[in-house]
């Protein structure tokens, strides 16, 4: 036989080159890790499996949760309401609007009461007045 290089090589080392590779020692784990192992993989099984059945319950009850629509129509409405308790915490402004037609008709009653009673108290007074200046003269006309 020869090699690569042209050259024939003895029978021996043919075989040493051809034999298999001697396996190299790997630390296995004692028994006592091997118990470990095995209990850690019976816990990961334990959780695989409550997912699991957590995933199927889930995926069971889909319906029961609200849709993409209803969540925004909640917070559309959810929104609105907290705008009016903010509007409602707020104090009123004050309004100015012009008086209604019973409220303008009182007032003219009012003033039309006013205006009257003005008149009768200036007829009263010109009379106690004239009534005075007829008793001063004739005081005058008495006292010399």
């Amino acid at each position: 036989m020869s090699s690569e290089s042209g050259q024939r090589l003895p029978m021996e080392e043919l075989k040493r080159r051809n034999a298999p590779q001697s396996m190299i020692p790997q630390n296995c784990p004692s028994k006592e890790e091997w118990q470990e192992l095995l209990h850690r993989l019976d816990e990961l099984e334990r959780h695989t499996a409550a997912h699991t059945a957590l995933l199927r319950e889930a995926s069971s009850r889909r319906e029961l949760y609200p849709t993409q629509e209803q969540t925004e129509a909640l917070a559309r409405d959810v929104a609105e309401i907290q705008a009016l308790l903010r509007q409602a915490g707020k104090r009123k402004e004050i309004s100015i609007s012009p008086p209604s037609l019973g409220t303008a008709m009182s007032v003219m009653v009012w003033l039309a009461l006013i205006l009257l009673g003005t008149m009768v108290g200036t007829v009263v007074l010109q009379v106690i007045w004239s009534g005075l200046a007829a008793l001063w003269s004739v005081i005058k006309l008495l006292i010399p």
